[in-house]
């Protein structure tokens, strides 16, 4: 199986990324960018001795695991290496102080493995969420080097765990130093196929969460934009979601103010938006505090979604009405917010706990959204059994980073 994992790796590399190159231009940048890779890191990293590896597919992987990278350059004083996926990590330039370095993650070669490791020559690597990639975990264990997985979540019939995928990645799974699971379910299902270095942590996706609630964050483009008037947050959205979306801003013409941040914020997409909002709109980044309007606010900037929440009355996280995935509620949540989402939301343990105590709300179709959207702007008893709700389960969680912490070694 590791033999033709790694025949595919260079299929992918060497003819099919070649060729969706030419159709797509963010194929064509993941391409890119990894242009003589292991040579830039070669050249830009200078080794200390002390450095500790973190790996997140994107973004969001990244920012769940804020606390964790905080936590561990406080007590080791690591020089902390930071890799990504995809390019949404790249796009926030200002991360935390305590990352030293940032780079694309190499393809998953068995070459790129040894000379990336060769070079960064980390104390421990941890990978955030379900990042396995059999090469740099095999070159991990080889060289005895502690590997730790956070952030787990694993279900019935998950792919890394069913055939054919499991006879590859079973393996690796062992090769972990430990596990880190979100729930017990997921450390009964590992068990089960005879994996057995696992630790129940709890959620660092909530810890972080709660964190970035505290921080303090000001606005005065959002600020000026709301004034005193009701204002619904709209993060993270696609398609299916905003059709729902600007059907209702369409067709109910109220003074509520709205701030859209989609998803994808290529200009493309920007003016594909545009065309469906038939009300007075903005594009945040052509306003100034001085020139705000409008009840419609298009947010097409990338990581100030979290921080905005905290202006929002009452808010929709995308990606729940079609099949791309439920964006991370928390961020909205932690701000003590009734919160709606689409009908796909079982993926993830928050979003199930949240609904089963009534605290999130999932909607199904356009009929679903409107009555729930105008409920909660004119019922404040509503909205305020709702948050309560939510209380419920923030009351409940665990700290994981602390539960990680100790049971890390360099």
């Amino acid at each position: 199986m590791n033999h033709l994992y790694n025949i595919f790796f260079k299929l992918i590399d060497k003819i099919v990324l070649p060729l969706l190159g030419i159709f797509s231009d963010k194929i064509k940048r993941f391409k890119s960018n990894r242009v003589s890779l292991i040579n830039t890191i070669e050249n830009e990293i200078k080794v200390k001795g002390n450095e500790v590896w973190f790996h997140a597919a994107s973004l969001g992987e990244y920012e769940i695991a804020v606390p964790l990278i905080k936590k561990i350059k406080e007590k080791y004083s690591s020089t902390i290496i930071l890799t990504f996926f995809s390019e949404s990590g790249f796009q926030v330039k200002n991360r935390i102080k305590e990352i030293d370095y940032t780079f694309y993650l190499p393809l998953d070669t068995t070459e790129n493995a040894k000379n990336f490791i060769t070079i960064i020559k980390p104390k421990m690597a941890i990978f955030i969420k379900l990042e396995i990639w059999p090469n740099f975990l095999r070159e991990l264990k080889t060289r005895k080097i502690k590997t730790y997985l956070v952030e787990s979540i694993f279900r019935e019939n998950d792919k890394y765990l069913s055939f054919p995928l499991k006879y590859l990645y079973i393996s690796k799974l062992k090769m972990f130093s430990k596990i880190f699971t979100v729930d017990r379910k997921s450390k009964h299902l590992l068990d089960k196929v005879g994996v057995k270095n696992i630790i129940i942590s709890g959620s660092l996706k909530v810890e972080r969460a709660l964190t970035l609630a505290k921080e303090s964050y000001n606005n005065q483009i959002i600020e000026k934009f709301k004034g005193s008037d009701f204002c619904i947050v709209c993060g993270s959205t696609w398609k299916e979601d905003e059709k729902m979306i600007f059907d209702y801003i369409n067709n109910f013409k109220t003074n509520i103010k709205w701030i859209i941040a989609p998803h994808d914020v290529s200009k493309n997409n920007i003016k594909r938006i545009k065309k469906n909002i038939h009300s007075n709109h903005l594009i945040y980044s052509d306003i100034n505090k001085d020139n705000v309007h409008g009840n419609i606010l298009i947010l097409n900037t990338i990581g100030h979604l979290k921080n905005i929440y905290k202006y929002a009355d009452l808010s929709y996280v995308g990606g729940g009405m079609g099949n791309t995935g439920l964006h991370n509620i928390l961020e909205a949540c932690v701000f003590e917010i009734p919160v709606v989402v689409g009908k796909n939301y079982k993926k993830f343990n928050e979003s199930v706990e949240l609904v089963k105590l009534n605290g999130l709300i999932s909607v199904k179709n356009q009929n679903e959204f409107d009555n729930e959207i105008n409920k909660l702007i004119t019922n404040q008893k509503y909205r305020t059994e709702k948050i309560n709700n939510m209380r419920k389960y923030f009351n409940k969680q665990t700290i994981a980073t602390n539960s990680i912490i100790k049971n890390l070694s360099l």
